[in-house]
């Protein structure tokens, strides 16, 4: 993370919101080939409803207690961490250019527009200033399934049955948000999952074992992508082995090989390249993400899928 984020972030929390513009909008999300495609909603609020979801992006923006860290695809419980990423590796580029279309986006009219809504953004802005806050939009705003649900208040020491059709349900929750062309995520799993992270990781997986057979790191990766597949973990994994980069490193490369030899941990070399085989796949996934480590202080071995390093 650059010093230019934290700073950024400072400025922002600075601000005085008083007069910053909040606008509301819902996103609608279609998948073709693992590829998403995102159409927006202008939706008008009420001032009692504009105020709340205005205090939702600004009490996310203004809890100091939450600690920046770098976006990373293994990463340990965020427990009030605020993970950071270039808001232009993520699909919210695309989501922001269809909102600043602005009067050229259809607003709802029709309570039927607003079901199987993907997520809903808040706009907060003022002059040249922009944030937008995300939030996945929970279960309860799909047809069919609002079906079969009931609403129901306790009044007068008894439950009454609501007979409203017409209701709409939100979280006024932030997910992450966007300012200045950084994304500041609060809650990593719904980030990704709003974002498609998952088709992003397998453009990953594909990439990185081409990779490995061009630089004849591994000498064949067919069994390798059969057993990552779809699997969020392995993705996770195999996208963090992109991220760090060292299997490009040949000084890593034979250093790995030297010590495997030395420390009897099982990988199979044949011609300066990994073989793969059923019992390897965890190591070599491993190993490719230094991710096995020494303490310095007794010397025992770990495997480590989630570490930072010490500058």
């Amino acid at each position: 993370m650059t010093i230019n984020v934290k700073q950024t972030l400072q400025t922002l929390r600075a601000s005085d919101f008083k007069h910053w513009v909040t606008t509301f909008w819902l996103v609608k999300r279609k998948l073709s080939q693992q590829q998403a495609k995102y159409s927006v909603l202008k939706v008008d609020t009420d001032a009692k409803l504009e105020k709340k979801l205005k205090q939702a992006v600004t009490d996310k923006v203004l809890d100091t207690d939450y600690q920046l860290d770098d976006y990373d695809f293994l990463t340990a419980d965020q427990d009030k961490g605020l993970l950071t990423i270039a808001s232009s590796d993520t699909d919210v580029m695309l989501i922001q250019a269809e909102i600043e279309k602005g009067t050229a986006n259809a607003k709802v009219e029709q309570y039927e527009e607003l079901l199987d809504s993907w997520a809903m953004v808040i706009k907060l802005e003022y002059q040249d200033k922009t944030i937008y806050a995300y939030r996945k939009i929970n279960k309860f705003n799909n047809a069919a399934r609002l079906s079969h649900i009931s609403f129901i208040q306790f009044k007068d020491k008894e439950l009454k049955d609501l007979d409203e059709k017409e209701i709409f349900t939100i979280d006024t929750q932030v997910d992450f948000f966007t300012y200045e062309g950084t994304t500041f995520i609060a809650n990593k799993k719904e980030f990704e999952s709003t974002l498609n992270f998952r088709a992003g990781m397998e453009k990953n997986r594909d990439v990185v074992l081409q990779e490995f057979v061009d630089l004849k790191i591994l000498s064949d990766a067919s069994l390798l992508k059969e057993h990552i597949g779809a699997n969020l973990n392995y993705l996770r994994k195999v996208s963090s082995i992109q991220k760090s980069g060292y299997y490009k490193d040949a000084k890593f490369l034979e250093e790995l090989i030297k010590v495997n030899d030395l420390k009897k941990w099982g990988l199979t070399v044949e011609n300066g390249a990994i073989v793969i085989n059923e019992d390897s796949i965890d190591l070599v996934l491993t190993l490719l993400n230094n991710g096995r480590l020494e303490s310095p202080i007794n010397h025992e071995i770990f495997d480590a899928s989630v570490k930072k390093k010490v500058t």
